[in-house]
């Protein structure tokens, strides 16, 4: 909140224990023993190998806490819409004269909603983005942020141009089939989607800048998912109206 690749981010890395190295050696009275060092060679080698992780197991890792930061991230989200609304509604409700006993403290159902949405759709897909434009979009902090103007300019229009679009008219859909009101969703999208966005670009435009410019890839989807926590909060309660 495109373009998917298959990206396993990682890069290999250099063994801990090189060819040089004296401790995968052997020695025997101050002389080099061969057996002894072709042993401790292949345990090293072993060690090594058992200690870096292939670039598939990176990338499950990586979309899977891609994942798991955005649901949980997200319900806070709708924790927090749902907790502003109650306290409006109530204190609408006792401005009236009106009992509030029947107020549910949580709406389970819309909970669930929102969970289901982050774990099966925005966490995966900011899993392959933020990688994606990374890799199409590469940034060389070293250099300052003039000779990088290119790329940052393009991550933040793109982000808000084509991610914007692919999370929430997919949000208004996803409640609607879960309400099984499938019918609603065509004036739904035609409705709220672009009074969504405007009040979404308000805010990510600059949270956008901060990320691409300041914070470092590995922690851009946790920050993106933390600043997620108000944008879920918007989008919880333009999907729940």
């Amino acid at each position: 909140m495109g373009r998917f690749f298959g990206l396993p981010p990682g890069r290999g890395g250099a063994s801990p224990l090189g060819r040089n190295n004296i401790f995968a050696q052997g020695w025997n009275g101050g002389r080099k023993s061969p057996n002894a060092s072709r042993v401790r060679t292949k345990a090293g080698s072993a060690a090594s190998a058992g200690s870096v992780q292939s670039p598939g197991a990176k990338w499950r890792a990586h979309m899977w806490k891609s994942t798991l930061t955005a649901t949980s991230l997200g319900m806070t989200g709708d924790l927090v819409a749902q907790g502003l609304g109650r306290y409006n509604r109530v204190k609408t409700m006792k401005a009236d004269g009106q009992d509030t006993s029947d107020v549910p403290l949580l709406d389970v159902k819309r909970f669930f909603k929102m969970a289901t949405f982050g774990f099966f759709y925005y966490g995966p897909l900011q899993g392959v983005w933020y990688p994606a434009l990374d890799r199409v979009f590469p940034m060389d902090r070293t250099l300052g942020m003039a000779k990088n103007l290119f790329p940052f300019g393009m991550k933040v229009t793109l982000n808000q141009l084509l991610l914007g679009p692919m999370v929430v008219p997919v949000v208004f859909a996803w409640t609607l089939i879960l309400e099984k009101q499938m019918h609603r969703i065509p004036e739904k999208i035609k409705n709220d989607t672009w009074p969504t966005l405007m009040k979404g670009w308000k805010f990510w435009v600059p949270a956008a800048c901060i990320n691409f410019s300041i914070v470092p890839l590995q922690y851009q989807i946790l920050y993106m998912s933390s600043c997620g926590i108000f944008w879920n909060a918007i989008l919880s309660a333009a999907s729940a109206s």
